[in-house]
């Protein structure tokens, strides 16, 4: 009654003297009783009747599997969101698959020589492990898996990971509202289920060979940048390298000092640009930090983030450069092709086949230091005639030429369609590879329609064109803990992007696009190796307005199913845990 109230927590547990608890047993069981007979106020209960769950509001009923795919850059990060900032521990189990026999991702597999990053390294670090030590701007990939390696010891962040495990197929079981997955472990296959699944092997991780007629009868050396053989030694041979993307624009200057004779075939320009974040180097191509500097990082945490803070800030303050017909995107590209020109020696002819007419950042922007000084040497050719097949001493070219070669380095990139290359099915037996046989369409490049509990890193449309993926990785991992836990607290069996959202994020997004260069004149992976075709894999827009996007989910845009045919039962008792803490200030609310 009104004035009554206990002027002192009571000194026992107070779960135990509620009566709408029930303390032991399994939390999924843990229901009411079912009223004999099954009426209420002289009338039938309602259909939407369910028991009294006897726990206090948001008490999970069950802890969530959940199944992350691969042991990079963005499973790491995940791990560590789960483990040390949002502490999901209680509420799931955690298991990553990982193919290979160590984790490390793409700076594990790409060791081909010369190997770095575009992106400046203090911005392609952890953002809860900035690293004073960097031993350069630019680092490379083996400076890197060391970094990523001792981040991962540090924080104990493969604590879930299995390595040399293959995920080869899963479907989504409707009924239970769970992945099945079929995973393989050597001669073995191991069959598994989780709640949610989640991939996180990148946007480029299945390389391809090149659609070139007669690749295999060739009788030389030949190899793909991906699968580097660091056993082949390249000195004193007549080497090809097929294509001119980041991949081959770091490799041609560490071969062409070795070799006897380059080819670089080329199919289309591209720009070669200053480095991301250049600037804050004087425009130099590369800087060694001085054990100085390095000090400095160490002995002022403050210093090196405002250090940090001021390569970000460039970065993305640049993305005026990315809009078509704006005044940064036409001082960059007339800089970028001034650039070109000076460093091929103002050859005429070199010009005029390897810088484009098109926007500069329509490709991914490459810095590329050496790769158009090689053009100036004696022993480096560029063959811009198309292929039309590889024949067992070289390759012929459709004008008739066949160029003699006793290696070939197929640095001709990677799978962008984002179709798995194993069987992935959602609802009603739709594979991924078939919904995205014409165009992969996600939504926020997160999620996809018509395949409930699934998440993905770097999915299409992902910010992988501008600003830092670090960060675009971060913010990702957030937003699928969000998702986590309200689908463990709020008793949900799946949830699923509705159809109608997906399509007009996309149609939406693709007219965000018409304004921005990637879907300009040239041909690109981010338009899955086309020219006149929708962008797939860049996000339409700037990395900051993709962070205010997932900020937050969205409920709305998704189709949510529960566990119960009342979607409340996540009430409990219809008090809160924090009721039942005696030392608990239970007028938070009161501000003054």
């Amino acid at each position: 009654m009104a004035g009554i109230y206990y002027s002192e927590p009571p000194a026992d547990d107070l779960l135990a003297q509620d009566p709408t608890i029930q303390l032991n047993g399994i939390p999924d069981e843990a229901d009411g009783p079912i009223p004999e007979p099954c009426t209420r106020y002289d009338q039938p209960l309602p259909k939407e009747w369910i028991p009294l769950y006897r726990k206090p509001m948001r008490t999970p009923r069950r802890r969530l599997r959940v199944v992350t795919i691969g042991a990079g850059i963005s499973a790491m990060g995940l791990a560590y969101k789960i483990h040390h900032e949002r502490n999901l521990e209680d509420i799931m189990d955690h298991t990553i698959y990982e193919a290979n026999a160590e984790i490390g991702g793409t700076w594990l597999v790409n060791t081909y020589p010369g190997v770095t990053c575009d992106v400046p390294a203090h911005i392609y670090s952890f953002p809860f492990e900035p690293n004073p030590d960097w031993s350069a701007y630019y680092a490379s990939g083996g400076e890197i898996l060391e970094y990523f390696k001792r981040t991962v010891a540090k924080y104990k962040l493969a604590r879930d990971v299995k390595c040399s495990h293959r995920v080869e197929r899963a479907e989504f079981d409707e009924v239970n509202g769970k992945w099945k997955l079929q995973v393989r472990y050597g001669d073995r296959v191991i069959n598994d289920e989780c709640d949610v699944l989640i991939t996180a092997t990148g946007f480029l991780s299945h390389w391809r060979w090149p659609s070139i007629p007669g690749l295999h009868d060739f009788k030389g050396h030949l190899c793909h940048s991906a699968v580097w053989d660091a056993d082949f030694d390249y000195a004193g041979k007549k080497i090809a390298v097929i294509g001119n993307g980041s991949s081959a624009i770091q490799i041609v200057p560490q071969l062409v000092e070795k070799a006897k004779h380059l080819t670089n075939f080329v199919r289309n320009s591209t720009y070669i640009t200053p480095g991301l974040g250049s600037a804050i180097i004087g425009g130099k191509s590369q800087h060694i930090y001085t054990e100085e500097e390095k000090r400095t990082f160490r002995d002022s945490p403050e210093a090196l983030k405002e250090y940090r803070k001021k390569i970000q800030a460039g970065s993305n303050r640049a993305f005026d450069m990315f809009v078509k017909n704006s005044k940064a995107q036409k001082i960059g590209r007339q800089a970028t092709q001034d650039m070109m020109k000076s460093r091929l020696n103002n050859d005429k002819d070199l010009a005029a086949r390897l810088i484009p007419d098109w926007e500069v950042g329509c490709r991914r922007a490459t810095p590329g230091p050496g790769y158009l000084e090689s053009y100036t040497r004696d022993n480096v050719s560029l063959v811009s005639e198309s292929i039309e097949r590889i024949e067992p001493t070289g390759i012929r070219t459709v004008d008739g030429v066949l160029h003699e070669i006793d290696a070939i380095v197929c640095a001709t990139g990677f799978d962008v369609s984002h179709r798995p290359p194993w069987p992935l099915i959602g609802l009603n037996g739709l594979s991924l590879s078939d919904a995205w046989k014409d165009e992969p369409t996600s939504y926020l490049s997160l999620a996809a329609a018509q395949f409930p509990n699934f998440f993905m890193f770097s999915g299409p449309n992902a910010p992988v064109g501008h600003g830092s993926l670090m960060a675009g990785l971060g913010w990702s991992a957030d937003w699928m803990c969000q998702w986590i836990r309200k689908m463990a607290l709020e008793d949900i069996k799946y949830v699923v992007p509705k159809d109608d959202a997906v399509a007009e994020f996309n149609a939406y997004a693709d007219e965000i696009m018409q304004t921005l260069v990637w879907s300009g004149g040239c041909r690109s992976w981010y338009k899955n190796h086309r020219v006149d075709g929708k962008v797939t894999a860049v996000w339409a827009g700037s990395v900051i307005a993709y962070r205010e996007m997932i900020e937050a989910i969205r409920p709305e845009d998704f189709e949510v199913v529960y566990r119960s045919k009342n979607r409340f039962r996540f009430m409990g008792n219809g008090r809160t845990k924090m009721e039942y803490d005696p030392q608990a200030d239970l007028a938070f609310y009161l501000k003054q």
